[in-house]
């Protein structure tokens, strides 16, 4: 294996509520779906099927907060809606997300009234808040782990997605170079943001290990992306539904020529407790 240690955690980040805005965090808790409540909570419809940013851009608009007894979700000029954490006296449902049905608990009629009210019904059907389940287990597919197990909430698929400021660096400078508007890395919806590694997009397996051993990223996948990317998360704004989706497939990162890549989707592959805490500053390895 190669290694460096030249890279560096910026930023890290959660979206309790998928789909809405996400937390600036200086540390998070590694537990088995993810970060701490990362994509816990889903907006689906009245039939529990979910809803993104991808049918409903002004999800970007609400803000959150989590603390350890409730969750808060912020509207501009409107009274937060508050929740508690405990999950007493919480209907049981099947949710579905992509083709996984699972587990979880509809956080009831105020959450569902506030978000139809501020977001608007979807497809004549009003807006429900569901809270993955504690006992319910959403594999990561076989086909990208090797012999290793991961799971995650309600992410699309695993539960780490981490960006380098390099490849925000490249696809900036080429969006300029051909008169298009610069974006910026809130809209990729990273959970990990790194300084040091300009070949996060690669598609040839490999690892960031903590220096000090005390946990390991397993690179599985490059992340294709699609509308959410330009949508201003500030206000749920598409003011190009081309950019930056277009530079992405000419710049090519990943090298199979067609897919607008941008960061790596991941997993943990190994830490050293559960206490283990991942924080802005630590000094990674690249594996390869």
């Amino acid at each position: 294996m190669v290694k460096t240690s030249l890279i560096s955690i910026r930023q890290l980040f959660i979206y309790p509520v998928k789909s809405l805005s996400g937390i600036s965090l200086q540390k998070a808790k590694i537990c088995s779906n993810g970060f701490q409540y990362d994509r816990e909570w889903m907006i689906t419809d009245s039939d529990y099927q979910f809803v993104t940013q991808r049918q409903i851009e002004s999800m970007a608009t609400i803000r959150v907060e989590i603390d350890s007894t409730k969750l808060t979700l912020y509207y501009p000029d409107s009274k937060p809606l508050v929740m508690s954490l405990n999950f007493s006296h919480k209907k049981l449902v099947k949710a579905t997300v992509w083709q996984d049905r699972c587990e979880a608990y509809d956080e009831g009629e105020e959450a569902s009234i506030w978000l139809t009210r501020h977001l608007g019904e979807y497809k004549g059907s009003s807006l429900r808040l569901v809270r993955f389940s504690p006992n319910e287990r959403r594999e990561v597919p076989d086909e990208y782990l090797h012999s290793e197990q991961a799971q995650s909430a309600f992410s699309d698929q695993f539960p780490y997605l981490i960006t380098s400021n390099a490849s925000l660096d490249c696809l900036n400078t080429s969006l300029i170079l051909d008169g298009a508007s610069v974006v910026t890395m809130d809209r990729f919806r990273s959970n990990v943001v790194v300084d040091g590694l300009d070949c996060l997009e690669k598609k040839t397996s490999y690892f960031l290990d903590e220096v000090n051993d005390r946990y390991r990223f397993a690179m599985k996948k490059p992340c294709t992306r699609c509308k959410i990317v330009t949508i201003q998360q500030d206000t749920g704004v598409v003011r190009n539904s081309k950019e930056p989706l277009a530079t992405l497939i000419k710049l090519n990162m990943s090298g199979d020529e067609k897919s607008a890549i941008f960061g790596q989707n991941a997993i943990i592959s190994r830490v050293a407790s559960q206490m283990t805490l991942v924080e802005v500053g630590d000094q990674l390895f690249l594996n390869v």
